[in-house]
């Protein structure tokens, strides 16, 4: 029952450079003039011989291979769990460049293929696979050092947060990393990093101090707050737009045991909950070391009807701090547990079984009762309205609450900025986000109604937030649909910023046009 909670409660979870680089590209920025010798044994796709004549042949996996579907079933969700003609796997950061320059390089460009770039495989439908071209997966570049003296973890893009925690936990540290085990680093960081630790640290780009990347003409830099400082600013919430990054150097936190509470309550004490949740919001930096995560969930493997789920968290392992959250504490639950564990054991507990076909949304707006309240009665509507084409038990739906309080921007400008433009909100915020898992064997149909309803349902939040005053433009692109434009919702600034650093960095817009992938500055207008 533990994990079944933590799952559920785990599943959403100045340009100061860029003006000269962007003028007078660098000798980096020039392309490389590489030549491999051919092959004899074509695969006929012309992409994946590339590949090979570029020495990476026992680096592929084709679909006639037994090892290509189940890595495909390492994608989270079965709708992400597209067929490329190919999957290329490099080890290391060169064999990363050598990947990237022989596509890229590749038939000059002609055809009609395209190339996906993946970490975890999380993200939306499309982000990070595809089907008509060759997908460059980091899976196999999942190590995890910590460097003592400098007092950083150095992570690779394709590790999961579960085993790099633990193998940080072995030195007595931890990151502001990902709270569900199964995700990966790469989406999670370079999308801002929702974390535990957010409320004393940002969200977790904010404690990446360097970035090692891969541009587009394979060259390999690195990018901190004083070589390639645009770029490093711009990485913090930027997403996909300039690289490929092979390594996060991130700042680390002694690790220590986790006041870890979970409860399950019927949604017959919404208002209570609805009520908590606005007062947790707005609390102090004072209690910056306590975190909360509150849904409402249909899952019938749980309960007969929409429950509510919560999680505190006290990330300095005070079983007794007093906040918010002791407004719900006298209301009978359905299941109640609190433990002292790490954030290690935390995450390894909190893995959000996949392999259904997945939406999600997300907006953010102003903390209001009477907002939250109202919101909790547009939610059951929408849950009735998926039961009625899709069979209950083949449905899961969760719809979140997380509290953003505006000193987390304060937080993030003093750890050098993110892209995310959270600096101008002066007020509380509360960070929503809804999703439907849909079992395959519903058929396409039922999803289709899945998305179509979720898209209206989160078109109904927006209306409803600009109807009480509570209308925010800021989308977190981490929870975000493809059909969303959180990039778009940066700030003038920010957008500029993202903007120049992406000409600068990749001047043919390789990223913008030849890896489709993700959120994209050149489709903002």
């Amino acid at each position: 029952m533990v994990n079944t909670i933590c799952l559920a409660a785990a599943a959403a979870l100045g340009r100061s450079a860029v003006a000269s680089a962007a003028h007078s590209p660098a000798p980096w920025l020039m392309g490389r003039n590489i030549t491999y010798p051919s092959i004899s044994n074509s695969s006929g796709i012309l992409p994946c011989d590339a590949l090979k004549n570029a020495g990476l042949g026992d680096r592929l996996l084709f679909a006639t291979d037994p090892q290509y579907e189940p890595q495909i079933e390492t994608w989270y969700s079965e709708n992400s769990r597209l067929r490329p003609y190919c999957l290329v796997l490099p080890q290391n950061t060169e064999e990363v460049s050598t990947a990237l320059m022989a596509l890229v390089n590749a038939n000059d460009g002609a055809g009609d293929w395209h190339i996906a770039v993946r970490s975890g495989g999380h993200g939306y439908a499309g982000s990070n696979n595809i089907v008509n071209g060759v997908t460059i997966d980091l899976a196999m570049m999942n190590s995890t050092s910590y460097d003592q003296e400098a007092n950083l973890a150095k992570i690779q893009p394709g590790g999961r947060w579960k085993d790099i925690y633990a193998e940080l936990d072995k030195h007595g540290v931890t990151v502001t990393g990902g709270r569900d085990g199964d995700v990966g680093v790469g989406g999670f960081l370079l999308g801002g990093g929702n974390s535990f630790f957010s409320g004393r640290m940002g969200f977790g780009c904010d404690s990446v101090v360097n970035y090692e990347v891969v541009l587009a003409n394979g060259t390999i830099v690195n990018a901190n707050n004083t070589t390639n400082s645009d770029l490093w600013r711009a990485l913090k919430g930027g997403g996909s737009n300039f690289g490929i990054v092979t390594r996060f150097d991130m700042e680390a936190l002694p690790s220590r045991e986790l006041y870890y509470e979970l409860r399950y309550l019927s949604a017959n004490y919404s208002d209570t909950v609805v009520d908590m949740v606005a007062d947790f919001t707005n609390q102090d930096q004072s209690f910056a070391d306590n975190a909360l995560i509150t849904f409402y969930a249909h899952n019938t493997s749980v309960s007969p009807d929409v429950y509510i789920g919560l999680i505190h968290v006290n990330t300095q392992g005070d079983a007794n701090a007093k906040t918010a959250f002791d407004k719900v504490k006298d209301v009978p639950a359905l299941f109640n547990e609190s433990l002292s564990q790490s954030m290690a054991k935390a995450a390894a507990g909190s893995q959000v079984p996949g392999s259904t076909n997945n939406i999600g949304t997300t907006l953010t707006f102003r903390n209001n009762a009477e907002l939250l309240r109202r919101a909790v009665e547009l939610n059951s509507e929408w849950v009735e309205k998926l039961k009625q084409t899709i069979n209950p038990d083949k449905l899961v739906t969760f719809f979140f609450f997380q509290p953003l309080p505006s000193y987390m921007a304060q937080v993030s400008r003093q750890r050098g900025g993110n892209m995310l433009g959270l600096d101008s909100v002066p007020y509380n915020a509360i960070l929503w986000s809804c999703g439907a898992g849909v079992d395959p064997s519903e058929g396409e149909a039922a999803f289709a109604v899945a998305q179509a309803e979720t898209l209206a349902f989160t078109a109904q939040i927006k209306e409803l937030t600009k109807s009480l005053g509570g209308d925010m433009d800021f989308i977190y692109l981490n929870y975000a649909d493809g059909s969303q434009d959180p990039l778009g919702n940066y700030g003038a600034a920010n957008i500029q910023h993202i903007r120049d650093v992406a000409a600068a960095y990749d001047p043919t817009g390789v990223f913008q046009s030849r890896i489709p992938g993700g959120f994209k500055i050149s489709r903002v207008a």
